[in-house]
């Protein structure tokens, strides 16, 4: 519903920009009727002033669709944003639940780098939430949410302080109707959750969709725990792109920089 909600959205700008340019010409008809009129009327004040402001209200209908069409959905600016950017507005719905979010960035040290910029995809929004959710819902009382860059890849790891995931279903997270973990308070499920790996689900298929490979593995992993030196001991979910597939100011899907395309009569 959420992906549907932003599609329409999204066509609605394109319907806005289409109607200012199909409107134009219609609209400097009437402004110039309307002058002509004001012309011939010289000495009829009323009418004259009636002229005068129907070429007043063409002028205003024009300006609002071109500001419309400028700074509406298509805008540049809201098809791109950092990545900590948009990691923390996927999590911001489940900040307040009553555990800690603690949102980092660690690119490669000595590295020039600046953050990246990436598209702000309804998939890649709507799968990191999930992923937050899950998270949140069977931590103890911390998740982390890391974004992590290099020249090639962009990556983001949500890591809770829960018990994990049972080990003998590893290999099949992100599959449908997968059992869930159990929540740390036994017993207390969160109310309307059926507990069938469908949030898993769902949020691996949207981020798969925007090009990202995810993993799952547990901090308690000794592996795992080699990497992190013991910090983290829940259960570790990983999602990497391409830099390519969603970086928005280089590759194939760069988004132009600077001011919003003008419409042209």
């Amino acid at each position: 519903m959420a992906l549907s909600r932003e599609q329409k959205l999204t066509d609605l700008g394109g319907v806005v920009a289409a109607a200012a340019h199909e409107l134009g010409t219609p609209l400097a008809t009437i402004k110039l009727a309307s002058s002509e009129l004001m012309d011939e009327l010289e000495d009829r004040e009323d009418l004259r002033a009636d002229a005068a402001l129907i070429r007043e209200q063409a002028d205003r209908c024009r300006d609002i669709l071109r500001d419309m069409g400028q700074a509406g959905k298509d805008d540049l600016h809201l098809r791109q944003a950092p990545l900590m950017t948009v990691i923390a507005e996927a999590a911001e719905p489940h900040e307040h639940r009553g555990k800690s979010v603690h949102f980092s960035h660690d690119p490669l040290a000595g590295s020039e780098m600046s953050q990246p910029a990436i598209l702000r995809k309804p998939e890649i929004i709507h799968g990191l939430r999930n992923l937050v959710q899950n998270a949140v819902d069977f931590a103890s009382k911390n998740v982390w949410v890391e974004g992590h860059w290099t020249a090639d890849t962009i990556s983001i790891r949500i890591v809770d302080d829960g018990t994990g995931f049972p080990p003998h279903l590893i290999g099949r997270i992100g599959d449908p109707f997968v059992g869930r973990r159990k929540t740390p308070t036994e017993g207390q499920d969160r109310p309307g959750y059926e507990g069938m790996g469908l949030g898993l689900f769902i949020a691996k298929t949207l981020l798969e969709r925007s090009g990202a490979e995810l993993s799952f593995a547990n901090g308690s992993d000794p592996y795992m725990m080699t990497q992190e030196q013991g910090v983290h001991t829940g259960a570790i979910v990983e999602v990497k792109w391409p830099r390519e597939a969603i970086d928005a100011h280089h590759g194939s899907n760069a988004i132009p920089i600077g001011e919003n395309q003008k419409i042209v009569d």
